[in-house]
């Protein structure tokens, strides 16, 4: 055989799957194989041993903890400047989220009852107008009011908060002003 009839001809060769030898694995891949037939016959097994790759991947991270907190560690140091870059343009992007847990971390801080409440979910029940002057609110710029504050024990649920616009919100601080046009 010549070098050319060689590299033409598939080569067969054995692959073992976690730690079986090739025998044991049994499967043949020639090097005809494309990359969309090896993603797949990757997906099938993954999807196959889902629950032993995940048993071997936790133990993996719970045996070299701090080998990886130490690894984490430098990347941030070493990246630092493209990391804050890409925080700045996330919060940026997800304002709303930040917003909603900026509230959420603020109302766990001083003890109140939480619950999980989305802004645009609020903007939208409220119609867009400010809880206290009704004056309609652009949905950038608006407040999410606690009609009880939180210094005073309110909550942080969907039924203690609306829509301030900024000027009403700041102006009423912690005083009743709010609760008065709910009644």
């Amino acid at each position: 055989m010549t070098k050319q009839t060689l590299l033409a001809a598939p080569v067969p060769f054995r692959v073992s799957v976690l730690g079986q030898s090739p025998a044991a694995a049994g499967e043949v891949i020639t090097m005809k194989q494309t990359k969309a037939e090896r993603t797949a016959k990757r997906q099938v097994y993954q999807q196959v041993h889902k629950a032993e790759l995940a048993a071997s991947a936790r133990a993996y991270r719970e045996t070299h903890k701090p080998e990886r907190a130490a690894n984490m560690k430098a990347y941030h140091l070493a990246h630092k400047p493209e990391i804050a870059a890409y925080m700045k343009k996330w919060q940026k992007v997800n304002s709303q989220k930040c917003a909603d847990s900026s509230a959420k971390r603020r109302a766990l801080k001083l003890g109140a009852t939480v619950e999980k409440v989305s802004r645009a979910v609020v903007y939208e029940r409220d119609g867009g107008r400010c809880h206290i002057c009704g004056k309609k609110v652009p949905k950038k710029g608006w407040h999410l009011d606690h009609i009880v504050a939180l210094t005073n024990g309110g909550e942080h649920s969907y039924r203690n908060v609306a829509v301030s616009c900024a000027k009403c919100n700041q102006r009423k601080h912690t005083g009743p002003g709010g609760q008065l046009r709910l009644l």
